[in-house]
């Protein structure tokens, strides 16, 4: 994740330790059971069970469960793992993880031991009766997709009527105090949307906005006809910075978050060394500090069948299982070559991305969007919109 509000208008809001992960400095790491492993930030799909067929669902959700997902003793024990483990947060997803019935019991002990929780949803199962079991849990955050206006919403859900119910089920958090993120993936299918998302973020006092690039997976890999060029990507991305800009300006701290493409933070870089190359150097040093996409290392993911993933969208790529193997054992040590390039992975990417004076803020995009595009998952990642020219080394400086 890529804080605009925060690097663009010095907005603190969230939860860094939740967004990145934390990374143990190394009087703790001498005295770590897991001997320093990196702490990941966990998405668990508790379900593959979903009550919309969304276009780009990464999970390629299925009306019902998947065969073989974990039971609830087995989702109680990985919660206990990942406590023990000190993971920073888990995001209970899916599919819709409250079509799985004991999903709240999941959440609830998950909070009673300690674990920072956030739910994604569509929204739609969030009824009065849920939104007052989600409060009583003491949830602090729900993060509750919307891919457009309502008719479009509605159709790249597949469901007549999915906006206004998930709009609902906006407004009943925010009654009971739960913070919410609008989560707006873009493409050229609703990109004419953006201005209506951010609209409807200030109408019903929602704190985040998410806007996600597609990742080619799952459903969302068949996408990549739609997917947004270089040039309108950027026009997006300019769309966000002065959007977000306008908001804060006019005393509304909307805190706005892009997603799966760390080009962003780059192209951020590229603009202010241009305008403030002073407030460049600053927000330079705060976004090396983070390191880029953290896949495999500070982000995690579970399938519902237990297999590890090197984020939430390679499901196509298993790193152990959980009924074989916990969880942070697997974490810990390291057996799985992909996991052990992600840990230390600039001299195995592309030379463009070697060779990119933003390697540092950006460590090589998403993979899993480099092996849908390229058949090769140390490839490069299309998403990247900065041209060669604007990549390049400064005269003098080293990458």
């Amino acid at each position: 994740m890529f804080s605009v509000s925060n690097h663009l208008c010095d907005h603190q809001a969230g939860n860094e330790r939740l967004r990145y992960g934390h990374i143990r400095a190394r009087n703790e790491a001498e005295t770590d059971p897991f001997h320093g492993a990196p702490r990941p930030v966990v998405v668990w799909a508790v379900t593959r069970a979903c009550n919309l067929r969304c276009v780009h669902c990464y999970a390629s959700a299925t009306p019902g469960p998947a065969l073989g997902e974990l039971t609830h003793a087995e989702g109680i024990a990985l919660l206990d793992d990942l406590r023990a483990f000190d993971v920073p947060a888990v995001l209970f997803s899916g599919g819709e993880p409250l079509a799985r019935p004991d999903c709240p019991d999941l959440i609830a002990h998950a909070q009673s031991i300690g674990l920072t929780c956030t739910l994604s949803t569509n929204g739609l199962l969030i009824d009065d009766p849920m939104a007052d079991r989600l409060a009583a849990l003491g949830l602090k955050y729900v993060g509750i997709s919307v891919d457009g206006v309502p008719a479009r919403h509605d159709k790249l859900r597949g469901m007549r009527g999915a906006f206004t119910q998930t709009v609902a089920a906006i407004d009943r958090c925010r009654a009971r105090g739960i913070k919410v993120g609008v989560r707006f993936t873009v493409h050229a299918l609703n990109q004419a949307d953006l201005d209506s998302i951010f609209d409807l973020c200030l109408e019903h006092n929602v704190q985040r906005l998410c806007v996600y690039h597609l990742a080619y997976a799952g459903r969302g890999g068949k996408m990549q006809k739609v997917d947004l060029t270089a040039g309108q990507t950027r026009a997006i991305v300019d769309r966000i910075f002065a959007r977000t800009r306008r908001c804060h300006e006019e005393g509304t701290p909307l805190e706005v978050l892009t997603v799966d493409n760390h080009t962003d933070a780059a192209y951020l870089l590229l603009q202010l060394e241009q305008s403030d190359p002073a407030r460049a150097a600053v927000v330079r040093e705060r976004l090396e500090g983070t390191g880029g996409n953290r896949s495999g290392c500070n982000i995690a993911a579970i399938d519902p069948i237990g297999n590890v993933h090197y984020d939430q969208f390679s499901w196509h790529y298993d790193c152990g299982n959980i009924r074989e193997r916990p969880f942070s054992a697997t974490w810990s040590s390291v057996t799985d070559p992909r996991l052990a390039i992600l840990r230390d992975r600039k001299q195995f990417l592309p030379e463009r991305c070697q060779s990119c004076r933003f390697l540092s803020v950006c460590n090589g995009n998403l993979r899993t969007r480099a092996e849908a595009a390229t058949g090769y998952w140390l490839g490069n990642d299309p998403s990247c919109y900065l041209t060669d020219a604007e990549i390049a080394p400064l005269s003098g400086s080293a990458v």
